[in-house]
């Protein structure tokens, strides 16, 4: 089995929870989001040049987020009787280059943070 397929966003809020999963132009997600009876609201959308999906940023009430889960693992499916066969790989490994290249950033910032304090004034 596959990792998970979108993000959880860290932002603090009584009511919601934040979200980014990957999605198709003609937007499969939406259909299942209203099949599982779950409310999304969407904030904004990414696109990559030559990356066939879209991030999409949103949010649900606390109280959604097992069926909006639920309505994500739906999605792999869909992806699947569309023709996006590819699909849980290329967002895996998307993820992957992401969280890869946001770890060097983090030692590369923190490095260079730490340096700047050691040095004598």
């Amino acid at each position: 089995m596959k990792d998970k397929l979108y993000w959880t966003i860290q932002k603090s809020s009584l009511r919601f929870n934040y979200f980014t999963y990957f999605d198709t132009k003609p937007y499969l997600a939406d259909q299942l989001f209203f099949r599982h009876e779950v409310r999304v609201w969407f904030d904004c959308e990414y696109e990559k040049d030559g990356f066939p999906y879209r991030a999409i940023l949103c949010h649900v009430r606390k109280r959604d987020v097992q069926r909006f889960l639920d309505a994500l693992e739906d999605l792999k499916n869909s992806m699947l009787i569309c023709g996006h066969t590819d699909y849980e790989d290329e967002v895996s490994r998307f993820m992957d280059g992401a969280e890869k290249l946001k770890e060097a950033n983090y030692r590369e910032n923190g490095t260079a943070e730490k340096a700047k304090q050691t040095q004598p004034a």
